[in-house]
């Protein structure tokens, strides 16, 4: 008999386990009547214990490692799923590990018989270690209350009802009202926008919606005797009833604070620990070349069911090209280890690429992989989009500081090991206080965009482009000696010098200084690069602005 053909002469409950075991999940049983109860190896292992550690095992063996008050709350949740108030019954719960600590868990449960006279006897369920994610959650909420305003969620649904299912408590900062006084009605936070403002919000945010496009928006706050201007930045995304969620930030920008967004962990995964994922699973023979899915596979990756011949070329065929070396290293890896574990993308049906993971592991011969796969591709967009805010300036678009001093021990670093060129411009607006001064902060934030939409223009994909200051800026360009880039420099300058800022009654035109350096000995640090540019900058400002300035060795001698 085949392997394939052992599969499919399974059971639907041998088929479960291997399902259960492949997702990590402790499995239990229990009878309600006897206490009697079934838990699988896993269960134990969450715990810090073997089955036979905790034998002879009854229902008391959970209910004295449960925590007690939340032992109270599971046991109300049971009656109501066993009284039919539910279609099953979900709880997170706390136990106690061997070693001492808590494990979080979250419990599911579905009652599966009643006795002849209607009582609730087995109920069947699976226990899943949350602990991480909860972590996980903390953390970003700490650092939430670090960030100098509010970090959210918008939601308007189909019917144009309005809310703010997540706020951090920023929100009191920003709009004077509490995050759950807007979980179910945002009118609060639209009360306190000025009169004289109001059109303009509900208009971004139409347009927002309309176009799918980030919503960005300047406006003023009023509440009591104080009247501020604040700015929001947020990214839409559709919803699957037909709203519209956008996540974002808003930070007071009264005193043009100069402002970094630092989010040092972006994982965003709370869906994962509410429900059960989807999953399908697969098996592959690695000396054959079979390949078996089941049928939430197909749906995943948008096929109908059996369009398509699974195999491990089609497999392949479907990964992105760029994802390929990942796979061959975690099959490298299974070899040694067992276990198959594995983030990748994935060509869907209609042509478009989604984020999966797969989780599998070697049966006892070594030759066959028994696996799962899930759909992550929206944790996946969320991770990105927090992770592109954490490294971009909210004002103009264009890299951070703090990126900036990463990228360019990363190029220095690069630089010396290919023993390749690499180049900085350093840059800076001249009089630029004249312009703020003259014509306004907000005219001053428009120029400002304008350049950087200007510069970026000019640049390559390799090219790293930050705001390091009020109006400083640098660019590191990697694999470019220095006569291209003084001479790309120039080109920076005559554009600059040429651009008209043009704002309700005035245009503005400004000029830049840029000084450029470029790798001259082994071992410099980035330190010492952006010294040099800075020197030449300034060397620049001193011999009459509006002009390229190139650092030469000699000058340090």
């Amino acid at each position: 008999m085949s392997e394939h053909t052992q599969f499919e002469a399974m059971s639907e409950a041998q088929k479960l386990r291997i399902m259960i075991e492949a997702t990590q999940a402790g499995s239990w049983e229990w009878n309600v009547q006897t206490g009697a109860v079934v838990f699988n190896e896993r269960w134990a292992e969450m715990l810090g214990y073997t089955l036979d550690e905790l034998k002879p095992l009854t229902v008391e063996t959970w209910r004295s490692l449960a925590e007690p008050e939340d032992l109270k709350a599971s046991t109300r949740l049971l009656e109501e799923h066993f009284n039919g108030a539910s279609s099953y019954y979900e709880c997170r719960i706390r136990a106690k590990h061997k070693l001492g600590h808590w494990v979080w868990l979250r419990d599911y449960g579905k009652l599966i018989t009643r006795t002849n006279d209607g009582k609730p006897e087995w109920v069947l369920g699976t226990h899943i270690d949350i602990t991480p994610l909860l972590h996980l959650q903390q953390k970003f909420e700490t650092i939430s209350t670090l960030l100098p305003g509010v970090v959210y969620q918008y939601q308007v649904d189909a019917d144009g009802t309005s809310r703010f299912p997540f706020a951090t408590e920023g929100l009191i900062s920003v709009y004077g009202v509490r995050p759950e006084e807007v979980k179910q009605d945002a009118s609060p936070v639209f009360e306190v926008i000025h009169k004289d403002d109001l059109d303009h919000v509900v208009r971004t945010i139409s347009e927002s919606k309309r176009y799918m496009s980030a919503w960005v928006c300047e406006y003023r706050v009023t509440f009591g005797n104080d009247v501020r201007w604040v700015f929001g930045h947020a990214k839409p995304s559709k919803l699957p009833a037909g709203g519209t969620l956008w996540t974002g930030m808003i930070i007071d920008i009264t005193e043009r604070k100069k402002l970094e967004i630092e989010l040092e962990e972006s994982r965003f995964n709370l869906k994962q620990a509410q429900k059960i994922a989807r999953i399908g699973h697969w098996e592959m023979n690695q000396e054959t070349g079979e390949l078996y899915w089941s049928d939430m596979v197909y749906e995943i990756l948008g096929f109908a069911h059996k369009s398509v011949k699974p195999s491990i070329e089609k497999f392949r065929e479907l990964v992105h090209p760029d994802d390929i070396a990942l796979i061959d290293e975690s099959e490298k890896i299974a070899e040694k280890t067992g276990v198959h574990d594995v983030q990748h993308r994935m060509k869907h049906a209609d042509g478009h690429y989604i984020w999966v993971h797969e989780l599998a592991e070697f049966k006892k011969d070594g030759v066959i992989l028994l696996g799962t796969l899930r759909d992550i591709t929206k944790e996946k967009e969320l991770e990105n989009s927090l992770l592109q805010q954490s490294i971009t300036d909210s004002l103009t678009g264009a890299f951070n500081r703090r990126h900036f001093d990463f990228r360019l021990k990363e190029e220095v670093k690069r630089s010396q090991r290919n023993q390749s060129p690499l180049s900085l411009l350093s840059f800076d607006l001249d009089h630029f206080k004249h312009v703020n001064d003259n014509y306004g902060h907000s005219a001053g934030d428009d120029v400002l965009k304008s350049i950087v939409n200007t510069v970026k223009s000019r640049l390559r994909d390799s090219d790293v482009f930050a705001r390091i200051g009020g109006e400083e800026f640098a660019i590191i360009l990697p694999d470019t000696p220095e006569d291209d880039a003084q001479m790309l420099a120039e080109t920076l300058r005559a554009a600059i010098q040429a651009l008209v800022t043009k704002t309700e009654s005035e245009s503005i035109m400004v000029t830049v200084t840029v000084g450029v350096t470029s790798t001259y000995f082994e071992n410099e640090s980035a330190e010492t690069l952006l010294r040099r540019a800075d020197k030449a900058l300034y060397k620049g400002k001193q011999t009459g602005r509006n002009r390229v300035c190139v650092f030469k060795p000699e000058a340090e001698a």
